[in-house]
């Protein structure tokens, strides 16, 4: 059977365990029915049982897809994104990287990778249009991700693509991160420890495969249009300007910025040096995009520390937030801590949060000062640096902090409502209780404490009633994630459709470009509702619940202290109701099962069951 345009209809399989190398194909209809990214990742993780499989045990498949439009000059299609069952949370994992790995690898001629087994001693896997080889990384085990991907690059060229893991995958910390092409990170949720759990150390991906478009020519043409037309519009200008750098003016003025583990909703380090303009003034050399992004939102950075020059990419805003403002150090420690997490291989989100966790407990005289080998305290930028490496290498306290920041609260004793993290997964950096829209969509996000699943803030945002208002954001918060999912599927960045005048109309024409469909803005938000019903279903079957749908009990008890969300805190019948109403917009019971009506609607009736 011939491909369909726009997908090889080839999935490569490796089993480090058997050294085997084949390949498979998908059932005819999931290419439209599930598109690719998160709608097919998810079906694969229910289709291949993954629910039934301890994280870490070598039977848990770890799977890597690209999309439909991948390999095309689409905006924002550069990503690649992996699905696994989380080594953090236990439940639905997906975590997205950008770079050049996603056209790289669609160019050897796949729509995705499944690696099961684990390997005897440390490899890498090399894919080439010409083949697969698994070959011995004993010499690249212990080396932090920056000197792995050069080792690498000084065998194999500039050209390829290049994923890898640091000494946190390898030691499997709970929230170790995948680090590709020196300047992107699939960072949430443990990916890397699931590389280090099989021994992989890294992959090398380089291909020459033309991607079988339906009409190419006209892909190309309308692509160009949407750049050429949208060059000078004022939010594309922006970002190219800002990246994310500029996200920290949003929530210091509506007073949710995160500050010393959610205890405050502004930082003082604002108008000194935590601000775009000076980390862009005094830091960044120049701007990175994705494989042919028109947004060249990355940011560039050279800093020094202790007499060595470093280079970064980034900061973006999450590490701006959890590690400068929360731990609250000033821009030049964040830029050293942000580069040790890179390079130690670590989630920047989640050493932030469980850091400030430590840290807090410390200076509440919960926990000695003594207890971890190292003085933790706000600002202490030295010994957070210790307790990063502590982490990484599971030494001494940091092998409890490397278990995230619920684990840690348990282990340690520690009030459980200080843990800041849902499912398990440590908040981003937008404190809850400025945004009503965000502290629903952080409750039900499928792989827990996530913003990229629904932006509620930015509809919230010049309306203070709008943003404190519980009513109405359970049809919201479904209507973003809908529509995000859709997105999440083709793969398409986050933050291209916030700027660009591309939605999801404009992203279904182009998928018709690209496999001769007559795909419409219907069928692509029932896509998105279709992966986020199936990733429901899959953690029902890891056990979470309607009592998992919920938030740190900090969030409910202890307001803010200044700024716009001043005296604000959830409040618990009103944040239920909310939580039924989103139930009730989703088409699921009271308890948040999907209905047996909806699976049907949706097609995934008899398949699976929760």
């Amino acid at each position: 059977m011939a491909e369909p345009y726009g997908y090889f209809n080839r999935l490569l399989r490796v089993n480090l365990s058997e050294r085997a190398v084949s390949t498979f194909e998908l059932p005819p209809a999931y290419c439209r029915q599930y598109v690719g990214g998160k709608g097919l990742g998810g079906r694969l993780l229910l289709d291949h049982r993954l629910h039934e499989r301890e994280p870490l045990a070598p039977d848990n498949e770890l799977i890597m897809l690209v999309g439909p439009l991948t390999g095309s000059l689409a905006p924002g299609v550069g990503k690649v994104s992996f699905y696994s069952r989380s080594p953090l949370t236990g439940g639905y994992l997906d975590s997205t990287c950008g770079g050049r790995l996603a056209h790289q690898f669609k160019s050897c001629g796949y729509d995705g990778l499944v690696i099961t087994g684990r390997s005897d001693r440390p490899v890498y896997l090399r894919i080439t249009d010409g083949g697969v080889h698994i070959e011995d990384a004993a010499d690249l085990w212990g080396k932090g991700c920056y000197d792995t991907e050069r080792a690498l690059r000084r065998q194999y060229g500039h050209e390829p693509a290049v994923a890898c893991i640091g000494p946190a995958g390898e030691q499997l910390v709970k929230f170790a991160s995948v680090h590709a092409d020196f300047y992107h990170q699939a960072g949430r949720g443990g990916m890397g420890a699931l590389f280090g759990s099989r021994n992989l150390k890294a992959m090398v991906v380089q291909g020459g495969t033309q991607v079988p478009f339906f009409r190419p020519r006209e892909m190309v043409t309308e692509q160009f249009r949407l750049i050429r037309e949208n060059r000078a519009d004022q939010k594309v200008g922006f970002r190219i300007r800002y990246g994310t750098l500029s996200t920290l003016d949003l929530t210091q003025r509506l007073g949710c910025t995160v500050a010393r583990n959610f205890t405050d909703g502004m930082t003082d380090r604002y108008d000194g040096d935590l601000n775009r303009d000076f980390i862009r003034r005094s830091f960044v050399t120049r701007n990175l995009a994705c494989y042919a992004c028109p947004v060249p939102c990355g940011k560039a950075s050279r800093f020094e520390h202790q007499g060595e020059v470093h280079r970064l990419g980034g900061p973006e805003y999450e590490a701006m937030s959890l590690i400068g403002s929360n731990l609250d150090v000033p821009a030049r420690d964040l830029l050293y801590l942000n580069w040790l997490c890179d390079d130690l291989g670590m989630d920047t989100v989640s050493s932030g949060v469980t850091l400030s966790l430590a840290t807090e407990a410390v200076e509440r005289g919960h926990l000695a000062a003594g207890e971890f080998g190292f003085e933790l305290k706000w600002g202490g930028t030295a010994e957070f640096a210790r307790a990063l490496r502590a982490i990484a290498f599971r030494e001494g306290a940091g092998d409890w902090l490397a278990e995230g920041s619920k684990r840690f609260a348990e282990l340690a004793g520690l009030d459980p409502g200080t843990a800041i993290h849902v499912k398990g997964m440590e908040l981003p950096g937008y404190d809850p209780r400025g945004t009503i829209g965000y502290a629903l969509a952080f409750a039900v996000a499928d792989r827990g404490g996530c913003h990229r699943r629904a932006r509620p803030i930015y509809k919230e945002q010049n309306d203070d009633a709008c943003r404190f208002a519980y009513e109405g954001k359970g049809a919201l918060v479904r209507q973003l994630e809908d529509e995000r999912a859709f997105y999440h599927s083709l793969i398409v960045c986050d933050f291209v459709p916030s700027v660009y005048p591309t939605k999801v109309a404009e992203y279904a024409a182009m998928l018709n470009l690209a496999t001769g469909w007559d795909f419409d803005e219907t069928e692509a938000r029932l896509v998105g509702e279709r992966a986020l019903n199936q990733n429901r279903l899959f953690n029902l079957r890891c056990g979470f619940g309607r009592a998992d749908d919920t938030l740190p009990g900090r969030f409910f008890k202890e307001s803010l202290p200044r700024g716009r969300s001043a005296g604000r805190v959830l409040e618990p019948d009103k944040f239920q109701r909310m939580l039924s109403d989103y139930y009730q917009a989703r088409g699921w019971d009271e308890n948040g099962v999907p209905t047996s009506e909806k699976l049907r609607e949706l097609g995934i009736e008899g398949e699976v069951t929760a």
